[in-house]
């Protein structure tokens, strides 16, 4: 499956029409108002509409490579100290889910890219930009404010960032076809072709990670709605991995269809997640 790029709306599902079906459940699920999505989408386009997207660089970056996408779940630190004793931390393109960018940072470690709605530790996320980082930065009715005063500070030292929208896009403003953090720092990675894609740190449970917002000094469990978001982003994923017949494996217990659970102790056996077994 090839990605599919049509007026700003870049995926490997079919067309937009394929998109906007999910975004309407996830509007009914979560009473999102439909317009102030779009109403922050167009505050975006007049701040951004000169700023084009290298498309070809991500490209470049991730195609035929392996990897990592991490996000801010409870098993987060674990995996990442998993990920560093076998090396793969180094191996692979890392696309960092917006607080797992401060796990990240905490132990040296800068990823390739950056997916966020600007809910989490902003520090991390500017230190990780100034280090090289590309970001993209995800704007809905909910954030607008805080869109409009992170843009504008970034545009001061960079102009590597793509913004993404869940609703009808406004070239530059791009559509990845994602709703969390998570889920759409997947479809990012898979849109771009990579060999490979192990989940890191994506839960999917009832328990959220102390680094998926700043406030946070441990794990706790989820509200009611943040447990709606989470088995959106696990049937968003489930989708895309089945459609992208791109190799996606995880490192959590529960795996989105389509997606493979590997085990600590292969780890161990293996010495590399990517020295994967795909006939089991």
């Amino acid at each position: 499956m090839l990605m599919y790029m049509y007026r700003g709306f870049v995926s490997v599902l079919k067309s937009f029409a394929d998109w906007w079906s999910i975004y309407l459940e996830i509007v009914d699920r979560l009473g999102i108002d439909r317009g102030f999505d779009e109403l922050a989408t167009d505050i975006a386009y007049e701040l951004v509409h000169h700023i084009e997207p290298s498309i070809d660089v991500y490209r470049s970056m991730i195609m035929g490579r392996n990897a990592i996408v991490l996000g801010a779940g409870p098993n987060l630190e674990n995996h990442i100290e998993l990920l560093e004793r076998y090396g793969d931390l180094k191996q692979a393109i890392l696309i960092a889910a917006d607080g797992a960018t401060k796990a990240l940072v905490d132990v040296g470690v800068i990823p390739h890219i950056i997916s966020s709605d600007l809910d989490g530790d902003l520090e991390a996320i500017f230190y990780a930009v100034s280090k090289g980082s590309k970001i993209f930065i995800h704007v809905h009715g909910d954030n607008t404010a805080q869109f409009i005063s992170f843009i504008e500070e970034l545009k001061k030292f960079s102009k590597n960032f793509v913004v993404t929208t869940q609703v009808e896009p406004r070239y530059p403003i791009l559509n990845f076809g994602g709703f969390t953090d998570g889920d759409r720092a997947y479809a990012i990675a898979i849109a771009f072709r990579p060999s490979k894609v192990l989940l890191a740190g994506m839960d999917f449970g009832t328990v959220v990670g102390r680094y998926s917002k700043p406030w946070l000094k441990s794990a706790e469990k989820a509200s009611m709605r943040k447990q709606i978001k989470l088995l959106l982003a696990l049937k968003i994923v489930s989708i895309l991995a089945c459609i992208s017949g791109i190799p996606t494996y995880t490192l959590s217990e529960i795996a989105p269809t389509c997606v493979k659970k590997f085990a600590a102790e292969s780890l161990v056996l293996r010495g590399s997640v990517w020295e994967v077994n795909d006939s089991r």
